[in-house]
């Protein structure tokens, strides 16, 4: 693969000699690698899954669209973010095409850092503000000018259709691992539905959305505060409520997603605040009253998507996802729906802390 690496990065414009080439693990669909240059410059190279993705050359052009708007953005505001720079082959193209491998580089932006979890709610505020800021300064973007690259991404129904079709063919052994968590799903699908249903009535704007809005896809400073929004593979039309409550689901619990101490999966309120307040700051100026009365439905509908496709792919034999572990997507599935247990008992804390930042 190092030498696959080293001709990938010639193929960009990055000359030998390549001082190092290390793997990233953050993110569950694409390979990742960090490659750091003789003069210390560092870029990212991204594979790109083409199983998942099929069409990855609107998923290039939605990258390249946004991030020039947010950079343009950045400027004339005088915001302190950064966009993405993504680097061009030899040939000119921001995509390099081997048989059926696609690769696209970006370069590094120096002295930041990820984060996986927190439990500081300064660092969830600042993860508000930036999330917040990438809805709004992308507003000006034509939502239909952005391919839908993953159909139905976030759309309940049409994951229930999958799940319904995993349960048909799973393992026997799989179905009785699962059968609490199955029932959990067929017993809350009915509401988590409701967010698909009113989009279909038109009942709220299509914006420009991140689609994976997560802690991890943020950069920070080394004083914590937000730098950029990363990996926009999944940029695409969407509704806002789906970035709000992947934002909580990752950022709000100070559990990993495939923890398996149920007494650490809850959402946690002081952090919910604080990335609430952020977002809030940045985006009531521009949302629906609508919009804003379903933010908490769409913190319950995201992690029940996420909860069931976890749950699908485990009946499906691990065909989606990475894992590490047998059962790792069955012990993803169940923390999920732990988390989304605990959303339920606080809901009432939610629904108030939204309305208190929002109006």
């Amino acid at each position: 693969m190092t030498q696959k690496l080293k001709h990938i990065c010639k193929v960009f414009g990055i000359e030998s000699p390549i001082k190092s080439i290390e793997t990233l693990h953050s993110g569950h669909i694409n390979d990742t690698f960090l490659v750091t240059h003789k003069n210390d410059e560092r870029f990212i190279i991204q594979k790109l899954n083409s199983k998942v993705f099929k069409n990855i050359e609107f998923v290039i052009f939605n990258k390249i669209l946004v991030t020039n708007v947010l950079r343009d953005n950045y400027k004339k505001k005088n915001l302190p973010y950064q966009a993405i720079t993504y680097l061009k082959t030899t040939q000119n193209k921001y995509l390099h095409q081997e048989a059926d491998s696609y690769w696209n580089v970006m370069e590094f932006i120096p002295n930041t850092k990820t984060l996986e979890k927190t439990e500081i709610p300064e660092i969830a505020f600042e993860a508000g503000k930036l999330y917040g800021d990438f809805i709004v300064n992308t507003e000006s973007i034509l939502p239909e000018s952005v391919t839908e690259t993953l159909k139905n991404f976030h759309d309940v129904p049409f994951r229930l259709t999958q799940f319904e079709d995993a349960l048909k063919i799973a393992k026997p052994y799989r179905l009785e691992l699962a059968n609490d968590l199955i029932a959990f799903a067929q017993k809350h699908k009915k509401t988590m539905c409701t967010l698909a249903y009113l989009r279909a009535e038109n009942r709220f704007p299509i914006r420009v959305t991140h689609n994976d809005a997560k802690l991890s896809n943020i950069l920070f400073d080394n004083n914590n505060k937000g730098k950029a929004v990363i990996d926009l593979d999944t940029i695409m039309p969407g509704l806002i409520h789906y970035d709000f409550g992947d934002s909580v689901r990752s950022i709000c619990t100070k559990s990993t997603e495939d923890e398996t101490d149920l007494s650490k999966i809850y959402i946690d309120l002081e952090l919910y605040e604080a990335y609430c307040s952020g977002f809030a700051l940045k985006t009531k100026s521009i949302l629906k009253p609508e919009e804003i009365e379903y933010l908490p439905l769409g913190i319950q509908t995201i992690i029940f998507i996420m909860g069931l496709r976890f749950l699908t792919d485990f009946l499906n034999n691990d065909t989606y996802y990475k894992t590490t572990h047998a059962n790792h997507n069955l012990d993803r599935a169940i923390n999920q729906f732990n988390l989304l247990a605990s959303v339920f008992d606080n809901l009432k804390a939610i629904e108030r802390i939204t309305k208190q930042h929002f109006t």
